[in-house]
């Protein structure tokens, strides 16, 4: 069984505001196994190459094969992959920003779902069938940087895309409030909140919630902080407030997730 993965960054400046990676992943193993992935505050354009993969949404009590090309929105909730053969994924991992710069769609339209590529544009169909004709990593990466740069204007969106920033960095600023958020935004707090679930998929109360849990996510994965430590860090008051939000994104505890079998931040192979 053959696992591989590549991953490209982008440096264009104005590409890599919205776009955190490009990826593909193939994966040759033939048994049935299962994939729990937790809100990771992303969104994806994922080309589906694969045998049959089901979506699964225990939440919404939602389930579906997944089609050649779809858009998974961003994640309030887990939802899992049910794979029943190789898996051949190529995906643009985006910030939330990206959906209304693609596809000129509030962010908030596209939490805890997925929606079929031909149903946002028909580009998408096209630029699938593109990348199904290639053979390499690359060849694919410029096909989509192209495709990426045709599709919006640097001129017309560098400001929102800078505001957008700015309310992120912010935000993770502990004990900053959203007087003062609106403030330092040159936004009311009735504009920012609109903008927020807009552009963000969130509001902007939310947003510091949902800011904090990713710190916590990633904290969890890559360090050895304590328990306590790290949700001290992330502006928790106490051990049981973390574990609570905690729980309220992933359905389970820091430390669970600590014990169960992760390969990369937030998603859980799960045994059959």
């Amino acid at each position: 069984m053959t696992k591989i993965t590549y991953t490209y960054i982008p440096t264009d400046n104005f590409v890599k505001a919205f776009v955190k990676c490009i990826w593909w992943l193939t994966d040759d193993d033939m048994n049935f196994r299962k994939e729990k992935i937790l809100p990771k505050g992303t969104v994806e354009i994922i080309f589906n190459l694969s045998d049959d993969i089901i979506y699964n949404n225990s939440t919404t009590s939602f389930s579906k094969t997944l089609p050649s090309v779809f858009v998974n929105g961003l994640n309030y909730k887990p939802f899992e992959l049910h794979k029943t053969g190789a898996q051949n994924f190529i995906g643009i991992q985006l910030n939330a920003i990206g959906l209304r710069l693609l596809f000129n769609i509030s962010a908030k339209e596209m939490n805890d779902a997925i929606c079929e590529g031909c149903d946002l544009s028909l580009k998408l169909v096209f630029l699938a069938e593109k990348l199904n004709s290639m053979q390499t990593f690359q060849q694919r990466v410029d096909v989509i940087m192209k495709w990426l740069k045709q599709q919006i204007s640097f001129i017309s969106c560098q400001y929102v895309i800078f505001r957008a920033q700015k309310l992120l960095s912010l935000v993770n600023q502990n004990n900053l409030s959203v007087k003062k958020l609106s403030t330092e935004i040159c936004l009311s707090e009735r504009q920012l909140r609109r903008f927020s679930t807009d552009w963000l998929g969130m509001n902007t109360e939310e947003l510091f919630h949902y800011e904090k849990y990713l710190t916590c996510l990633h904290s969890l994965h890559y360090s050895k902080q304590t328990l306590t430590d790290i949700g001290f860090r992330a502006g928790y008051y106490d051990q049981s407030h973390f574990i609570r939000e905690f729980k309220s994104y992933t359905n389970m505890t820091p430390k669970q997730y600590r014990e169960a079998n992760t390969e990369y931040p937030g998603h859980i192979l799960m045994r059959i």
